[in-house]
């Protein structure tokens, strides 16, 4: 019944709003609709500008992608990826970051920082060549000397993870389907991913 009488009440409003000539204000049935969407989003769990903190995240990661080479980007539900090529960031076997990255890499801190977000992980992978177990330890100091890199470039530390997860997550293949190198996949598969949360 309340809500019966309350759609009465706010038609009577704005036509009292209109004959007083009064229609510069927004009409009161504006500010209660915001109210509502505000409250649907606190029920669920979400901030009430949780959409456009996410677009607003999204905006910065393609505008990222778009300014540097050796960038790529992917996302899920819960993050979103850059990926950077290994080849960017180090020489060949090597953990110490190429002046070159740098301008992508202070980039990648300042979104971070901007992003409020939870924690921020720091993957590193290889390709196939060399042995499981080197290529685990060179993916994990080739992370570690990244994040080393953000934390001295204003990122917080505490906010970091590192991960060295070597060949086993390639995203080309390291080889030809007739069984010869794939130089270009493993290229592919050398990189630095940065997994930022969403939320």
């Amino acid at each position: 019944m309340a809500a019966a009488t309350r759609a009465p009440t706010l038609l009577a409003a704005a036509l009292l709003a209109a004959a007083s000539g009064s229609w510069a204000q927004e009409p009161p049935y504006k500010a209660e609709i915001l109210d509502l969407q505000a409250t649907i989003l606190d029920l669920k769990g979400l901030p009430a500008d949780a959409s456009g903190g996410i677009s607003d995240l999204n905006a910065q990661i393609d505008g990222l992608a778009a300014r540097h080479d050796g960038l790529s980007v992917r996302q899920d539900k819960n993050a979103v990826t850059v990926a950077m090529l290994g080849d960017v960031l180090f020489d060949f076997d090597k953990t110490a970051i190429r002046p070159a990255a740098e301008p992508t890499l202070r980039d990648i801190a300042s979104l971070i920082k901007a992003s409020s977000a939870g924690t921020v992980g720091i993957e590193g992978h290889t390709d196939s060549k060399g042995s499981a177990s080197y290529n685990k330890d060179l993916s994990l100091r080739r992370a570690q000397a990244v994040a080393q890199w953000l934390a001295s470039h204003g990122v917080d530390k505490s906010r970091l993870t590192v991960k060295g997860l070597g060949d086993t997550q390639p995203i080309q293949s390291n080889r030809l389907a007739n069984g010869s190198d794939n130089p270009q996949g493993r290229a592919q598969n050398r990189r630095v991913e940065f997994v930022l949360p969403k939320r």
